[in-house]
């Protein structure tokens, strides 16, 4: 890989770290980036009301204060007013593809580098893979697929010495524009990515955390 090709890897994998940043936004999820990046590249964090056993944002009530309302931000949940919040945490291993065109000009190729360090209960992968408009980058197709890092068991054989020696497995994927898996695969089944596509409620899911 030449410098002018690692350079656009980079800004493709900052793209889509930034588009899946403002679609958790979107989603009222926290996202926080570390300075030193050892593996989990996002933390997400939620309120969560554990008596109205649902996400809740935090209550807002007016006070008087030098004989003016004022805004007084609590961490009581705002539908019952008077559970304090608990605090949610998902860690997220962010993976992005921008894949290899093919003769088919709505199929490309992408590689994806799944990694099993971390099959823990609150680690997921996004995996991100990129259409790339090389014209406009913002007019780019993203597709994600969100799925927990024990999920990884359900496409690919971790016992390979790419996952348990090198640590530099590379699952080949084509994928179409409408975010399909292409491959037919012999030993496993990538029906799976019909379930991680999109998966954004996934995230949401919490039990076990939350008593």
């Amino acid at each position: 890989m030449n410098e002018q090709d690692d350079k656009k890897k980079q800004v493709i994998g900052l793209y889509g770290e930034m588009q899946l940043a403002m679609r958790l936004h979107s989603l009222g999820w926290q996202v926080h980036r570390s300075y030193i990046d050892e593996g989990i590249d996002f933390v997400i964090s939620k309120y969560y009301c554990s008596k109205c056993k649902k996400f809740s944002n935090q209550l807002i009530r007016q006070d008087k204060y030098n004989e003016s309302n004022a805004k007084c931000v609590t961490n009581l949940c705002e539908s019952c007013k008077t559970q304090r919040l608990d605090i949610i945490t998902k860690y997220l291993q962010v993976k992005t593809s921008e894949g290899i065109a093919t003769k088919d000009s709505d199929i490309r190729q992408f590689s994806f580098h799944p990694k099993i360090r971390y099959n823990m209960n609150n680690v997921f992968y996004v995996w991100i893979a990129v259409f790339v408009d090389d014209i406009n980058l913002e007019q780019s197709l993203l597709h994600y697929y969100i799925f927990h890092t024990s999920d990884v068991l359900r496409f690919d054989d971790v016992s390979l010495p790419t996952y348990q020696i090198t640590d530099n497995q590379k699952t080949t994927l084509r994928i179409n524009k409408k975010g399909e898996i292409l491959n037919l695969g012999k030993k496993y089944s990538y029906e799976c990515f019909k379930e991680f596509h999109n998966d954004f409620k996934l995230l949401d899911k919490i039990e076990n955390i939350v008593e």
